[in-house]
């Protein structure tokens, strides 16, 4: 398991790194939000610990750039040495999992991430390992997505379209609601409005080219979408 520290303080880090290598976590650290997000684009970690105050950017800034790109599929602890109401409530509803006063006990942080590892681990089979749908390949772990018959063909795709096809090419001239999409997607708590689900539809098909390849994304009236199989 792959995780992201963000922590300035040496001293502090030293700590989390101790606890989070004690629950099996494979700890990336950095001190600066530019050097987490640079870490970012060339891997997806799967917890993140998140200092709130940094050198170059506010935690709270940062949980909100996550949570645009990645959506509600990664967890984040947050921490901070100011034991504040308003900043707990603040950093949930922006989207953390978890938030702890520094200094934190040893026995509670590890219970916290410990607790967080399990949820990841019960990510249903349908959300690991690798999908074949007509010539196209998706790799979930490496968030890759490759058409065997034109291997040179590049696919650059956000974490929430990849997501989206994901779910779809799982599901197979089946249904799905626009409920279940915004769930699965964006989180079973998102507001956020369906037309950015048809944005995503859309461009996922452009993206991947679908019509050329004689695969259907079609909106079922209005209400939801069906992937259908090729053609033979």
């Amino acid at each position: 398991m792959r995780g992201f520290l963000l922590e300035d303080d040496p001293q502090h880090a030293a700590h989390l790194i101790d606890c989070l290598a004690a629950t099996g976590i494979e700890i990336s650290h950095f001190s600066t939000a530019s050097a987490f997000f640079k870490g970012l684009a060339e891997a997806t970690p799967q917890m993140i610990v998140l200092d709130w105050w940094l050198p170059d950017l506010n935690g709270f800034e940062v949980l909100r750039k996550v949570r645009e790109h990645f959506g509600l599929r990664i967890p984040i602890v947050m921490l901070t040495s100011v034991d504040s109401e308003d900043l707990i409530v603040s950093a949930l509803e922006a989207g953390a999992d978890d938030f702890l006063t520094k200094p934190v006990a040893r026995p509670i942080l590890r219970a916290r991430l410990q607790a967080l590892a399990r949820r990841i681990t019960q990510v249903p089979v349908a959300y690991r390992g690798r999908l074949t749908f007509g010539s196209f390949c998706l790799d979930y772990a490496g968030q890759s997505v490759v058409d065997v018959d034109a291997p040179e063909e590049r696919f650059v795709l956000t974490p929430r379209e990849f997501d989206l096809i994901w779910l779809l090419m799982n599901n197979p001239d089946r249904f799905i609601p626009r409920a279940e999409l915004l769930a699965a997607v964006w989180g079973k708590a998102s507001e956020v409005a369906t037309h950015t689900l048809a944005q995503h539809v859309h461009a996922v098909r452009k993206k991947l080219g679908l019509a050329r390849r004689g695969i259907r994304l079609v909106a079922v009236y209005g209400s939801g979408y069906r992937l259908e199989l090729p053609a033979g």
